[in-house]
């Protein structure tokens, strides 16, 4: 099922899947799963930094604040005409925690899904970030 954000953030779920919004934030979610997606919305800063860099920042400070230990280097890729930085690391209490920052000029989307650990639905997850679509 197509959803949408705020008239530019178009969106598909699964069935059984669940949306929830307020102003600032998205929770998407299985109501008998593992972990949610918690989803926020920025602008693109009109600055010197490129939104490659801009995006790298966000996703720094909030692993620095968050004191999450990554797995691996984060990876920075473009597709279907939005950038996306993604990674997986392990929070300070030892839950799993996968990120990602999709964006397109002049919007950023940051989501994060935590679980007490990475199971299957890692793997819907990312075919939801993947369906993120920008109407504009």
């Amino acid at each position: 099922m197509i959803f949408n954000h705020n008239e530019y953030l178009n969106y598909t779920l699964p069935n059984n899947w669940c949306a929830e919004e307020d102003m600032d934030n998205l929770i998407l979610y299985n109501p008998i799963g593992n972990g949610a997606i918690t989803t926020s919305f920025f602008n693109v800063l009109n600055t010197q930094e490129s939104l490659d860099e801009q995006i790298s920042i966000l996703a720094k400070r909030f692993i620095d604040q968050n004191d999450i230990n990554l797995h691996s280097p984060l990876i920075l890729f473009n597709r279907e005409g939005k950038t996306i930085l993604r990674g997986t690391g392990t929070t300070s209490d030892g839950w799993f925690i996968k990120l990602w920052l999709v964006a397109k000029y002049p919007k950023i989307v940051f989501a994060t899904y935590q679980s007490e650990q990475k199971s299957n639905e890692l793997r819907i997850c990312d075919s939801i970030i993947d369906s993120f679509h920008f109407a504009f």
